[in-house]
Formats: C-alpha cells, sequence, structure tokens
C-alpha cells in the first residue's frame, strides 16, 4: 500500500487537472470501456456475436442460482449501508439524500427478486445464504465505508462504478442466461444501476468544483488512499465475483484481471478529474 503521505505529495504534484465539469452517463462508460477492451482485452466484441441459451440442465440452474444469492447480498447489503449513511454520515445533506434513498429503494427491489429467482433456481430457500453473506459483507467492509465520507464514495466506486467491468463482459459474451431474470435485468436493473451511478458521480464532482484548490488535493489524495484500502479489503470478495458469473453464465474472463484494473484506472481517474498517468500504483485485482 503507498503510504498516506506519499499519495498526499502525489497529489499536490498534479500538474494538469482535467477540467471539474463532466457529463458522465453510461454513453461516457461505454466509450471508456471500449477503449480499455481494445488496449488489455481485444478478444471481447464490440457488441454480441451471439445470443445465449437459456438455462438448460440442473448444473446451469444451480450455478445461476448461487450467482443470484450473490447478487442478493450485495443488493441488500448496498441498502443497509445506504440507510446507515442517510441517517449518520449525509444526515444533513438533503439533496444527497434523495441519491441515496432512491439507491436503497431500487436495490432493495434488485435484492428481492435476485432471492425469488435464487429460491426457485436452487429449489430451496436461500434466505439464511443471503443473512451469511450479508454478515459477512459487513465483517469485511461496512464499518469502514461508513466512517467517513471519502470512505463512502470509494466503496460506493467499487460496488457501483467499477463492477462495470464484468457487466460489460457479461452483457457481450455470456454463452447462458437466466431468462427469468433477463427481462427485469435489462428493464428494470440496468437503468436503475446508470441513474445511481450518475448521481452519486454529480454529487462528487459537484462537491469538487466548490472546494479550494487545497481542499481539492487533500480530497483527491485521500480518496486515492480510502480507493487503495476498499481495493485491498474486496480483492477476495471480486475475485469470486468473476468466477461465481463464470460458472453461471460462461462470461469471457481472458485478461480479465488487466481489463479490471485498466478500468478501476481509468475510471478512478476520470472520477478524480486528472489524468491516469497522475495516478500513483494501483493494488490489482491479482493482489
Amino acid at each position: 500500500m503507498t503510504p498516506r503521505s506519499a499519495l498526499a505529495d502525489m497529489s499536490a504534484q498534479l500538474l494538469t487537472p482535467l477540467p471539474l465539469a463532466l457529463h458522465y452517463d453510461g454513453a461516457l462508460e461505454a466509450q471508456l470501456f471500449d477503449d480499455i477492451r481494445l488496449a488489455v482485452a481485444p478478444q471481447l466484441p464490440a457488441a454480441r456475436i451471439d445470443p445465449p441459451r437459456d438455462l438448460a440442465t440442473d448444473g446451469e440452474r444451480s450455478a445461476a442460482g448461487e450467482y443470484a444469492v450473490w447478487n442478493t447480498v450485495h443488493d441488500l447489503f448496498i441498502t443497509q449501508v445506504a440507510s446507515h449513511a442517510i441517517a449518520g454520515l449525509f444526515q444533513d445533506d438533503i439533496a444527497f439524500q434523495f441519491a441515496l434513498a432512491r439507491q436503497l429503494g431500487d436495490d432493495a427491489a434488485h435484492a428481492e427478486f435476485s432471492l425469488g429467482r435464487a429460491a426457485v433456481l436452487l429449489g430451496a430457500d436461500p434466505l439464511a445464504a443471503v443473512k451469511h453473506g450479508v454478515e459477512e459483507s459487513w465483517d469485511l467492509v461496512g464499518g469502514f465505508a461508513l466512517r467517513n465520507w471519502q470512505n463512502f464514495l470509494a466503496w460506493q466506486f467499487h460496488y457501483e462504478h467499477y463492477i462495470l467491468a464484468r457487466l460489460f463482459v457479461n452483457r457481450r459474451t455470456a454463452q447462458v442466461l437466466d431468462f427469468g431474470h433477463r427481462e427485469f435485468g435489462e428493464n428494470r436493473i440496468l437503468p436503475d444501476e446508470e441513474a445511481h451511478r450518475i448521481r452519486i458521480t454529480q454529487w462528487w464532482l459537484n462537491k469538487l468544483a466548490h472546494a479550494e484548490p487545497t481542499q481539492r488535493e487533500d480530497w483527491v489524495a485521500a480518496l486515492i488512499q480510502a480507493d487503495e484500502d476498499v481495493q485491498q479489503r474486496l480483492g477476495p470478495y471480486l475475485r469470486d465475483s468473476w468466477q461465481l458469473n463464470l460458472r453461471a453464465t460462461g462470461l469471457d474472463t481472458r485478461h480479465h484481471v488487466a481489463l479490471y484494473d485498466a478500468w478501476r484506472r481509468e475510471l478512478l481517474a476520470t472520477l478524480l478529474r486528472v489524468t491516469p498517468d497522475e495516478l500513483p500504483a494501483l493494488t490489482s485485482l491479482a493482489a
């Protein structure tokens, strides 16, 4: 891990900050991802070539059920952290409370739908597994995410923004999909999650734009460090998510570590309004 003082010194030396104004949306995300894809994982297609098929075997249904449990845990944990943040970290920030309330409500609906799919696919009540998974998430990163707003934002980047690297690959290369989840995912989850990312990003950029230059440098340094801390905590969790996704859908995981690392670096630089070369070395997904 890069020492905190070194990160602060590095941030203070940034000579070419990008304009603070940024139109962040799904089109920008897709453009950034395709630039990275061509550089580090050129085997990935620009768009889906062959359509996926529905689940056909007991093994495929079981793998899809395990992945549905993972998604339930992921989204339910987000709702719990967001609810704590509304009442705690951001109790005086009414505008951001609306963004977090939208995230809380949407992800609760996503989690409930995934829970239902898990029950159908596994033929058993998955609540005990979900409860255990959420408890593990709290032990792993929950308290850290609520320590201060920088940690919370870095946690959001990991849970909402960086996860897109895997989801982009899945959308384009998955061989098998749970068709019982497909319509809800495309018509509800995808637009909801894009809305969450946009509102979180715009809250941060607005905060950054109104900061004094010295404060800006301090915040950038603190966020780089928090982002590193979250990555180091979540490494095994994130690696498991790729493997669960692979077993459930057969997505193309070739070069996925380099892809995730490059995506995280590019997106973090975009969100901090610096260039990727101005960031320090970052912890790899493989670490």
